[in-house]
């Protein structure tokens, strides 16, 4: 049984006293240890198996490293999915039960990033392939629009996934995105302007328009991959990111090959960083998939009849299409060879994209190592992985930051530079109504709704758009002690700082109620053994609108870590205590 699920028992049972030892959670060290999938296929893109560990060469920065751990995981490894422990009445959990030998495929359908004419023809490929997709294929569906949506949890259900695709939200404008490459036509190319001063006024104004939406464009994508390496932080083993996107705004990932890696890209330094850390944790590889296609010049498409009316821009437009086609296919390329997948370029067989990313994934190596290398400079680290004999193809994630894992985010400096377009910060994503939940902290939760109603919100609430009637909820959280940070003071005393945040909203996403408590203390050491005997526990106390229909978000951010649990809940599925029952326990 995989730790965090032997976690979540400890929660789920009192443990007697001769269990205590073996089962009870553990504060983990600062030893670092990095985490590489390598897929290894032949020419013909068959994979190769069987291979040991001695037939693996390893090195960081050009040093060799020692492989600690070895694990091959192949397509044949299916195992039953876990049983999820019991939880009882009004309890829920973020721990989502996944076989731990297999690869996890995540469909990730990017609205934000394609013209609305390819998301039409791509959605009747993603049911034909879901459709066709080989039978026990498990598979989520996410929708990133101008937020990240869960359209359908895990499943190997061909008819909930087909539901999901189906789904009006699989497709959506978005602003500032041509329907093709190179074809976007500004004001000043439909408009006579007969002062060059003027004409010259308009593009530049254009061009800032256009600078600063692709910006935003960057922030939100970056914001999706930072959400989904949380959401998958829980799920063991490699995930397998398809992401269906017909076009990127520009390259920002670094380059390992520079001596600055963030000479590109400087002001999304700290997003990248942090985000690419997350999906290297979360074992994320990324398969980019061009969902536009294999795509024609400007000048060949029906829409070239514009250059006939005098237009000037004929050689613009076509230096555009080239180097957008280049900035895309560049930008899937690095997000390829960052995360360990492979990128599909110009295909209009996006069924066979998806069908080869599956394989490719579900058949590979992990090879774990502790870096010679100990310091936590926050530089990028190039890995390279190679075979003693053979001429095989090697797939793996090609570096990572050297950052401490337990070390808190610092403020995104973007946010100094640019006043128009701030990101919001990972718990704000996290607490989004709908949005994924993420696993980094697995904790139980449980809703107790008081049987009378009340005038007045609960104490500390904030309520600026919910009116009385209200029926007061209390949420009772237990959390995994091993997924929070617990830094020791130089006094020997363990540093815990949390909030435990609960947020009711309507269907629509409208926000009602809201509490937030922080938890900032310095336990000792018979607390920490508290903590880690019994889970990490905290009550706080929220009212939601007796009338109406709303949902009940409760979340857990570890603020020395940086790291966030999240549950959603339907009010409607919380049953009322009986009266007279005041005192609430927290879930065993």
């Amino acid at each position: 049984m995989r730790p965090r699920l032997l976690a979540l028992c400890c929660l789920a049972f009192p443990l007697c006293a001769s269990a205590q030892d073996s089962a009870t959670p553990t504060l983990h060290s600062g030893t670092q240890i990095v985490v590489v999938d390598v897929t290894v296929a032949d020419s013909h893109g068959q994979a190769i198996t069987h291979l040991k560990p001695s037939d693996f060469v390893v090195l960081e920065d050009a040093a060799p490293q020692v492989v600690s751990h070895f694990e091959e995981h192949t397509a044949a490894d299916q195992t039953k999915t876990p049983m999820m422990p019991p939880l009882g009445q009004n309890v829920y959990t973020n721990f989502t039960p996944v076989s731990e030998n297999v690869s996890t495929n995540i469909l990730l359908i990017d609205s934000l990033n394609t013209p609305v004419s390819s998301q039409s023809s791509n959605r009747q490929k993603l049911i034909s392939f879901i459709k066709t997709m080989k039978p026990g294929t498990r598979l989520a569906v996410f929708d990133l629009s101008t937020r990240l949506m869960l359209l359908q949890g895990f499943t190997s259900d061909p008819e909930l996934l087909l539901a999901a695709v189906h789904s009006d939200s699989a497709i959506q404008s978005s602003a500032g995105l041509p329907d093709s490459l190179g074809s976007a036509e500004s004001l000043s190319d439909t408009v006579r302007i007969p002062s060059p001063q003027i004409l010259g006024a308009m593009r530049q104004t254009e061009a800032v328009q256009s600078t600063e939406q692709d910006r935003l464009r960057v922030l939100t994508t970056l914001g999706a991959m930072n959400q989904l390496a949380r959401y998958l932080s829980g799920v063991p083993g490699r995930k397998n990111l398809l992401w269906v996107s017909g076009s990127f705004p520009l390259n920002f990932l670094p380059h390992a090959g520079i001596r600055n890696s963030f000479a590109t890209t400087e002001s999304f330094q700290t997003e990248v960083r942090e985000t690419m850390n997350l999906l290297s944790r979360s074992q994320v590889a990324i398969y980019p998939i061009d969902a536009g296609g294999v795509q024609n010049s400007p000048l060949a498409d029906a829409s070239a009849g514009r250059y006939a009316l005098g237009s000037n821009r004929v050689a613009g437009d076509v230096d555009t299409f080239s180097s957008q086609s280049m900035d895309t296919q560049g930008t899937m390329q690095r997000l390829a060879e960052s995360t360990g997948g492979n990128a599909a370029l110009e295909t209009n067989d996006l069924q066979g994209a998806l069908t080869k990313a599956i394989e490719a994934g579900s058949n590979y190596y992990s090879l774990v190592y502790s870096p010679t290398n100990k310091k936590n400079d926050g530089k990028y680290r190039k890995i390279n992985v190679r075979l003693v004999s053979g001429s095989y193809k090697l797939g793996y994630r090609d570096g990572y930051y050297a950052a401490d894992a337990d070390a808190k985010s610092a403020t995104p400096h973007s946010a100094e530079k640019h006043d128009t377009v701030t990101p919001p910060d990972s718990m704000q994503l996290a607490m989004q109504r709908g949005a994924p939940t993420p696993t980094e902290i697995i904790f139980k939760a449980l809703f107790a709704a008081s049987s009378v109603t009340s005038r007045q919100p609960a104490e500390g609430n904030v309520a600026a758009k919910s009116k009385p009637p209200y029926r007061l909820i209390t949420v009772a959280y237990a959390a995994n002690p091993g997924d929070i940070t617990m830094p020791s003071a130089p006094d020997g005393l363990r540093h815990v700082d949390l909030d435990f945040v609960a947020l009711v909203y309507d269907r629509d996403g409208q926000l009602f109620t809201q509490q937030i408590n922080r938890v900032d203390v310095f336990a000792k050491p018979q607390a920490v053994q508290d903590f880690l005997r019994e889970g990490v526990r905290y009550q706080q106390q929220i009212a939601v609108p007796v009338k109406g229909e709303y949902y009940l978000r409760t979340g857990i951010h570890d603020l020395l870590g940086n790291k966030i649990g999240v549950i959603e809940v339907p009010v409607a599925n919380i049953a009322i205590t009986p009266q007279g029952q005041s005192a609430v326990q927290s879930p065993r």
